[in-house]
């Protein structure tokens, strides 16, 4: 069942609620920018729309129709039912730029609603940039003030100017900026601008508007140019919204400077001492041309260097942390620079000696001090030692004991240089020390020094000279042997001179010292040299050794020679074997032992040199031809020669037996030996002696004239070999 009253309450609630509701802009237009010519839309939505909508420019509506008669290039475009009310402006002029507004007008208990103002900035690209008053080249002189204008016409808003250093006319390889130019650069491409040094300008700013509502800017820039702009460009840009990319407009910076000054060391130079250096001085100037150049050592102007380069030969310590400047100028004016040498030298000791003396138990100090580049390392050693006691400058001995005396160095060195020394003395209080050379070889006619060093404290109140422990005169004027006693750092030398060197002079001497703690000596040999000492100090060594041996051995031939010729002129009167008549006759008869010996060795036919030389055989028994035995003398008493005697053989009348001839003896049967001899028949009495029986002799089978004469004559006897005669025969 329906109600009719409840149909028409629901139509009535939806008029009264449709003519409540309140009309209302959704969205409204925003600030949009446009070049010249191009098509713009503004925003404009509604709900609940009660009146017209219409759009007003600057408080001036355009009309409620779409196609907005009258705005040829205007019109208004969306969906109505979605409440679109649009405003297209195509082929935008400078004229359209304006506020403007989206309008709903009043319809009944709804009012007008109007929505926020929407600037339409029409962009007009102004001119590219351009510098005025200037060719391509800015010429100018490095250090003076530089004035320069930019304008940019015609532009849309205005545009903004800058200005910058670059090595290119763009502006991609930025040096410097000038004032605030930076921020208005805006990164319209990829170059990276923060790193840039900031310069020192002064930039004003001009703007004029035309009627056409277009704007022109004028950029003054004053600034000072430096040497290193030379080549570079000034740079002005112009950043614009209606740019797509900055614009520039540049000058070749033309400038002209006064020399630009660095010293440079050359490689091949040696910055130590005794080295050399080699300065450079590289001068950067323009113009070029008539450049002066001048060079100064602290100061001073060095007047033969007028060149570019200057060389300092063997540099010493006086070279170390100088000042050497090289002064260049031209027409525009005058630079320097300076180079503070830096020399590597030796170490210098700058301490003195020192010498301490205190008693045993007590301390010692010394100090060393040294300069030298780099520092000088110091260590202490003692003198005659390399083991290092101490580093540092300071060395410090407690409780000194009497075997620490002496002298101490103080060593300081510098890589690359030799060391250099100090020697300070330690004296330790008792009695003196005395050193003294060991040998000394002379000459007669030789001046000689023999010199005694006396080490100790207190210092000795004598010094006394002997010569093989006597003692020695001297002293006197003008005498050949004087005492100079002669003060030195570590005591006393004393030294005794000799003039003229004779055979007297040489000996031991003795060096003694006391002092008031006790005494010391020592002793020393004066020797004479010999022939040899003549020869090697006349000579080299290489020389002298092989002379000495070549005349060594010279020697012992020539005494080996003489011997041999005496010995031949001694046996030259040998007995020979022939077969020729001689004056020898040789009997042979037989005779008993008894009735031989006393008749050949009795001492009383013995003073007879005639007899000896009428009985000068030997018979030959008769019942022992071979002679292979015989038996001893049957009497005694009776002086005869000694069992043997081996000499050298005299066939000319010897010492024993002047004016007589004596042969050879082999195996006689008196000797007892096999040996060569001459029978010394003077000497021995047998009754003192035992003979023995002789031996047997061995029978050998005699020899021919000719081979005895050989043997004979041949002058070597031998001395263990049996005669070659079967019977013995003797002259």
């Amino acid at each position: 069942m329906t109600y009719p009253w409840m149909t028409l309450s629901v139509v009535a609630w939806m008029l009264f609620t449709a003519q409540c509701a309140q009309q209302r802009i959704v969205e409204g237009p925003s600030d949009t920018s446009a070049r010249l010519g191009d098509t713009v839309l503004l925003k404009c939505r509604v709900e609940s729309q009660q009146g017209a909508v219409q759009w007003v420019k600057n408080g001036y509506g355009l009309g409620n129709e779409r196609s907005l008669l009258g705005f040829p290039r205007y019109s208004m475009e969306g969906s109505v039912s979605a409440g679109e009310y649009n405003l297209r402006i195509t082929g935008v002029e400078i004229e359209d730029d304006d506020l403007y507004e989206c309008q709903i007008q009043a319809a009944g208990s709804n009012p007008t609603r109007i929505s926020n103002a929407a600037k339409l900035s029409v962009l007009v690209e102004p001119d590219p940039p351009k510098l005025l008053g200037r060719a391509s080249k800015l010429k100018a002189v490095a250090g003076d003030r530089v004035y320069q204008s930019c304008m940019s016409k015609g532009g849309k808003p205005p545009a903004k100017i800058g200005w910058m250093i670059a090595r290119d006319p763009k502006g991609l390889s930025l040096v410097a900026w000038f004032g605030d130019s930076k921020s208005k650069y805006s990164s319209k491409t990829d170059q990276q601008i923060a790193s840039q040094e900031l310069m020192d300008a002064d930039i004003t700013e001009s703007i004029w508007k035309s009627s056409e509502n277009l704007f022109t800017v004028i950029s003054n820039i004053s600034f000072t140019p430096i040497a290193d702009h030379d080549g570079m460009y000034l740079v002005c840009f112009a950043n614009h919204e209606a740019y797509r990319t900055i614009k520039t407009h540049a000058t070749l910076l033309d400038l002209s400077f006064a020399p630009k000054v660095e010293i440079v060391i050359s490689n091949s130079s040696i910055l130590k001492e005794h080295g050399s250096v080699v300065l450079s001085c590289e001068v950067k100037a323009k113009p070029s041309e008539n450049i002066q150049i001048a060079w100064l050592n602290n100061g001073e102007i060095i007047s033969e260097a007028t060149s570019k380069v200057v060389t300092i030969p063997n540099i010493g310590v006086e070279h170390h942390k100088s000042k050497y400047t090289c002064m260049a100028s031209n027409e525009i004016g005058q630079s320097s620079d300076t180079k503070i040498l830096n020399i590597a030298y030796g170490p210098r000791i700058t301490s003195s000696e020192q010498h301490v003396e205190i008693s045993p138990g007590e301390q010692a100090s010394f100090v060393c001090e040294a300069d030298g580049n780099p520092t000088p390392e110091i260590h202490w050693t003692k003198a005659g030692s390399s083991d290092v006691l101490a580093r540092g400058n300071n060395f410090t001995i407690d409780s000194t004991q009497a075997w620490q005396r002496g002298e101490y160095e103080c060593v300081a060195s510098v890589d690359g240089f030799e060391p250099v020394r100090l020697l300070s003395f330690l004296h330790i209080k008792g009695p003196p020390s005395v050193s003294l050379t060991e040998e000394i070889v002379a000459y007669n006619g030789d001046t000689v020094e023999i010199t005694c060093e006396i080490r100790g404290r207190p210092q000795p109140h004598d010094v006394l000279w002997q010569k093989n422990s006597q003692s020695l005169e001297y002293g006197r004027l003008g005498g050949r042997v004087q005492v100079h006693q002669v003060p030195r750092q570590f005591g006393i030398e004393s030294r005794l001179v000799i003039q003229g060197i004779r055979d007297e002079d040489y000996g031991v001497y003795n060096c003694t010292a006391v002092n008031e703690l006790g005494n010391d000596f020592q002793i020393m040999q004066l020797k004479k040299k010999s022939v040899i000492s003549l020869i090697t100090d006349a000579l080299p060594m290489y020389i002298a050794i092989p002379f000495c041996f070549l005349a060594l051995t010279s020697t012992m031939i020539l005494i080996c020679f003489i011997f041999r010729q005496h010995r031949r002129k001694r046996c030259g009167k040998s007995a020979k074997f022939s077969d020729e008549r001689s004056d020898v006759t040789v009997k042979c008869e037989a005779l008993d032992g008894g009735q031989f010996f006393p008749e050949m060795y009795a001492s009383s036919t013995m003073e007879n040199s005639d007899v000896i030389c009428s009985k000068d055989y030997v018979s030959i028994p008769q019942n022992n031809p071979d002679l292979d035995y015989l038996p001893p003398p049957s009497f005694v008493g009776t002086n005869y020669h000694h069992p043997y005697l081996a000499s050298t053989i005299d066939y000319g009348g010897g010492e024993h037996l002047p004016g007589v001839c004596f042969g050879s003896s082999y195996g006689s049967f008196v000797s007892g030996m096999n040996t060569p001899s001459v029978t010394d028949i003077y000497t021995y009495n047998p009754s003192k002696l035992e003979v023995s029986p002789l031996e047997t002799l061995t029978e050998v089978v005699t020899p021919d004239i000719d081979v005895a004469n050989s043997l004979i004559n041949s002058g070597i006897p031998s001395l263990h070999e049996r005669p070659v005669s079967r019977s013995s025969t003797h002259v």
